[in-house]
């Protein structure tokens, strides 16, 4: 079948796609060369509609994601639907206007560009050859160029029998560790075949101005954790955290004052500490991302780089739940060149809720790190690094990323319609929120005693 043959109208493949200045030929295309399960649900039918919703909801961090329709003149046949992917700059503006922040990040397309294309060449180069890996097929993709040529990802449909988990439930110990298994296959591959991983050139996707300005986004999401946290719980971390992000403290002293959701205990046991982690935000950024990969007798893995409920999807089981079966990880755009202890950091600390968290770390990293050692002696090599720098790194991954969850609860409850006013259901919801970003600054704050002292003292 020639190609003005797939569509019912001659001049249908010409026309764009709802979403950009992509053509429905396009589509059509890269589903007949790379899609047999398309090829097979088409059969002899041409192409009658191709449609699509965005199913984005202001989630997308540098892109709009559609739901997409191919509908067929055989009217008796179901339509076939995929995902069409497409990087933009709305979606960012979008999540500022709907948790109402001013967007003081230049996002342009220019900024967004990497993204896209580093995905593009995950997909299209390097995750096939990492083995068992869980991800979304891709059946085509086209890289941005500015100015001449919008960018594109056409992946499979998974939410016909998928889920993700909500944020505001967090992952069970099964699904948290299956997630961990996928991080796991991303660093043993990484440190068995370094000569392939080291040839991408896979730098830390922000860039140090960037990483700084995340500073803003998370003193204005600081009232909202606030009100999920008990008085007494947040007074126990204030200080520390106020040191741990710079120039906060009067801002941070404000908004403390009316705690609906945490005790006063809870608070008052943090409070101090919190303060001064806040004020040294930036020195934390820096060495995580910047400093610890680079250091002496570390080494890099392939880090996914935003591991977190949005990006996994579990299979539904025979009730239509969700169960504890990984179908895949996607959102590849920030993929880097990591620690160990960047993705897993992650993981814990946005999608695991505190208990979960601390049984992970006491019994399966122990264990996580003697299978990454024996896949490597297996294979002949060395495993250069040892357990106590493994620990290390995550722990301090995990201090930055106690501090972004300061960021994520207004982007992660955007889509929601969370009750200002008592709510049955959702002061519990808001509780355990509150709860697990108490957990994690509190983690964090023995963490810093431990490793980086100085960033407990207030820097000015």
């Amino acid at each position: 079948m020639t190609a003005p043959e797939f569509f019912c109208e001659e001049d249908y493949g010409s026309k764009y796609f709802i979403g950009g200045k992509i053509t429905h030929q396009w589509i059509v295309d890269c589903l007949e060369k790379n899609d047999a399960d398309f090829r097979k649900h088409k059969g002899d039918s041409k192409v009658k509609e191709i449609n699509g919703i965005d199913i984005s909801d202001g989630k997308g961090f540098t892109s709009k994601v559609f739901k997409t329709s191919i509908y067929f003149d055989d009217e008796k046949k179901a339509p076939y639907y995929v995902i069409l992917k497409i990087p933009g700059d709305e979606s960012f503006k979008e999540s500022m206007k709907k948790q109402n922040i001013d967007d003081t990040l230049n996002m342009e397309l220019d900024k967004i560009s990497p993204f896209h294309n580093k995905e593009c060449h995950f997909y299209n180069y390097v995750a096939s050859k990492i083995k068992d890996l869980k991800y979304p097929e891709c059946y085509g993709s086209k890289d941005i160029i500015v100015g001449k040529q919008t960018g594109a990802l056409i992946m499979k449909f998974l939410g016909s029998d998928s889920v993700t988990v909500p944020f505001y439930r967090s992952l069970n110990i099964y699904q948290t560790k299956s997630v961990l298994d996928e991080a796991f296959k991303l660093q043993e591959y990484s440190l068995l075949n370094q000569d392939d991983f080291i040839s991408n050139s896979w730098e830390q996707p922000f860039s140090e101005e960037i990483m700084k300005s995340f500073l803003d986004y998370i003193k204005k999401g600081m009232p909202t954790v606030k009100k999920y946290i008990p008085k007494e719980m947040w007074s126990e971390i204030e200080d520390d955290l106020d040191k741990m992000v710079s120039n906060y403290t009067k801002i941070i002293k404000h908004v403390f004052i009316e705690l609906p959701y945490i005790p006063k205990e809870m608070w008052s046991e943090i409070e101090d500490d919190l303060d001064k982690m806040v004020s040294n935000y930036t020195k934390i950024i820096k060495h995580v991302n910047l400093e610890l990969p680079k250091s002496n007798g570390n080494v890099t893995v392939i880090s996914h780089g935003d591991m977190w409920t949005n990006n996994f999807m579990f299979k539904l089981d025979s009730n239509g739940n969700c169960s504890n079966d990984l179908s895949a990880v996607f959102d590849w755009q920030t993929v880097f060149k990591g620690t160990t202890g960047h993705d897993i950091s992650r993981i814990l600390a946005v999608s695991a809720p505190p208990d979960v968290r601390r049984e992970i770390e006491k019994e399966y990293l122990p264990d996580f790190y003697e299978r990454l050692k024996e896949s490597l002696i297996k294979s002949g090599k060395e495993m250069k690094i040892s357990y106590e720098t493994f620990m290390n790194n995550y722990k301090l991954c995990f201090i930055e990323q106690s501090l972004m969850m300061f960021l994520m609860i207004g982007f992660a409850l955007q889509e929601y319609n969370v009750p200002e006013e008592p709510d049955y259901i959702w002061d519990a919801r808001k509780f355990n929120i509150g709860s697990k970003v108490w957990y994690n600054i509190y983690d964090a704050i023995k963490f810093c005693k431990e490793l980086h002292p100085e960033w407990l003292e207030n820097s000015e």
